[in-house]
Parts: C-alpha cells; sequence; structure tokens
C-alpha cells in the first residue's frame, strides 16, 4: 500500500535465491490492484536491513542439510521503502521480470548444455575403461544404445540453444523468440536428466556414491524443470504460439484427405490430363 512518499510492503516470498547473502532484495508487489492483470505490480528494490523484512528460514534442495540453503523464505510485515525505489515504470513489474526471464532461461539452457556434456564424457570413459566378462563396457550393445541416444539429444538441445541465441541476437526481442525459448526451457530437463541417469547407470553403485557428482547433477535436472518456469507452461507456451499459424476448417472433412486432394488437382490439372490423354 501506499503512505505518502513510501510503499508500505506486507507479503511472504518463499524461494527467494541467494537472499541470505544479498544486501538487497527486489520484490515484485502489487501496487495498482484495480489495474489490468498484467498492469498490477511493480518491481521495488528492499534493502534487506530494512525493519519489517524477515528471513523465517533458509531452504536448500535435495538432502542438503535443513537451515543451510539458499532459497529463502522471507516474510515482509509493514516493510517501508521510498517510491523512489521503484525498479522500472511503475505497474510495469510483470514486463520487467518477463525480461529477465527471457534471458535467463536461455542462460540455464547455455550452463545446463556444459553439464550434459560434463556426464557423457565421464559416460565415454567409464565405458572405454570398465571391464565386465572380458570385455570392456564400451563393447556391449545396450552401453552403446546409451551412448548413441546421448550424443544425438545432447547434440540437438545444443544446436537448438545456439539457434535460439542466434534469433536473440537478430530480433533483439525476447518476444519475438518466445517459442524458441520455451522449446529449450522444456527440452532442457529431459535430455540433462536422460543423459546423467544412462551415466550412473553406466557407473553403476559408484555413479550413485557421494565420490561423483552425478546424483546432484540428477537432482539438478528436476530444478531444471521448474525453475524460472515449469515444463508443463512452456509446453502450454509452445503449443500456442505454433498454432497461430495455423487456421481451422469448417469442411466435414480435411482438405489433405487422398479423395480432397484428388479432386484439388483435377480441378487444376483437369484439362491438361485430358488431353495429354487423347494425345497418347
Amino acid at each position: 500500500v501506499e503512505d505518502g512518499d513510501d510503499f508500505v510492503i506486507n507479503g511472504e516470498k518463499w524461494f527467494s535465491s541467494n537472499a541470505r547473502f544479498a544486501s538487497f532484495l527486489i520484490v515484485m508487489a502489487v501496487t495498482d490492484p484495480d489495474a489490468s492483470a498484467h498492469g498490477r505490480a511493480s518491481m521495488i528494490v528492499v534493502p534487506t536491513d530494512t525493519p519489517g523484512v524477515e528471513i523465517v528460514r533458509n531452504v536448500g534442495v535435495g538432502d542438503e542439510p535443513p537451515g543451510h540453503g539458499t532459497h529463502a523464505y522471507v516474510r515482509y510485515t509493514n516493510a517501508r521503502v521510498p517510491k523512489t525505489n521503484l525498479l522500472g515504470p511503475r505497474g510495469q513489474g510483470f514486463a520487467v521480470a518477463q525480461t529477465r526471464l527471457g534471458g535467463g532461461r536461455v542462460h540455464h539452457a547455455m550452463r545446463t548444455v556444459g553439464q550434459i556434456k560434463r556426464a557423457f564424457d565421464m559416460m565415454c570413459e567409464r565405458a572405454l575403461s570398465r571391464t565386465t566378462k572380458g570385455e570392456i563396457l564400451a563393447d556391449k550393445q545396450l552401453v552403446q544404445e546409451k551412448i548413441a541416444d546421448s550424443w544425438i539429444e545432447m547434440e540437438s538441445f545444443r544446436l537448438m540453444v545456439l539457434r535460439t541465441a542466434w534469433r536473440i541476437d537478430q530480433y533483439n526481442d525476447y518476444l519475438k523468440v518466445r517459442k524458441d525459448i520455451a522449446a529449450i526451457k522444456a527440452m532442457m530437463p529431459k535430455v540433462y536428466h536422460d543423459v546423467v541417469s544412462r551415466c550412473i547407470q553406466v557407473h553403476g553403485a559408484l555413479g550413485i556414491s557421494n565420490e561423483l557428482p552425478l546424483s546432484g547433477m540428477l537432482l539438478g535436472s528436476f530444478v531444471m524443470g521448474i525453475a524460472d518456469g515449469p515444463t508443463e507452461v512452456h509446453k502450454v507456451t509452445i503449443a500456442r504460439q505454433v498454432l497461430r499459424d495455423y487456421e481451422s476448417t469448417e469442411a466435414l472433412f480435411p482438405a489433405y484427405t487422398l479423395p480432397n486432394r484428388r479432386a484439388a488437382a483435377l480441378n487444376l490439372l483437369g484439362d491438361q490430363i485430358e488431353r495429354e490423354v487423347e494425345a497418347w
């Protein structure tokens, strides 16, 4: 709410990454409740030493010890900051967030390419080094399948990330590359998960031990399916963007059925076909 030249913030935020180390927080808060859905919120810079800002607890992921995580549960109780702390125009918090999220999702994907390559390299080295029943793992067809599938997925994902980055450079507008960004974000956790899972399997007991980073990487693949928007949301975005390039038909049968295609061909080329038949 507004109070003179200040905003007074009340609310809670779960999973504020790195809040425990920060000197200020960026809070997306409703400043204009009567505005449109995308125009109600603003971004506000809130110093962490502001009275009323409380880190309830620090949350970790996986098997991190309780209280030692880097994702804070933050509570704001009458936290007062000046209106000059607005980050960007008032009511444009959603637009500001989307601008950051576009680049952030590409950044996640780029880092994940490196993680996938790391797991792939480990798997290949292990396959060539480990011997069982008189032959190396690399000679086993099921291991070869794991390596082949992983390389195909890894390279497909890597090239899709590069293409998305190239398109961002071409358009200089994240909205025009929204479908591509959503695609690499949806693709990322699956490829990451699949390659790391195969790598663990090739390593056997060593793969799930705490002497390799693979179990943490496997958990990281699930994190990538949630951070900056869950996979399901991005798939909806992709489908909606793709379908904009198509139109519905009111015909009982689609134009691409064989009878309709034949009729269309005869309508276009019927006279020519008839002349050719007569000449023959």
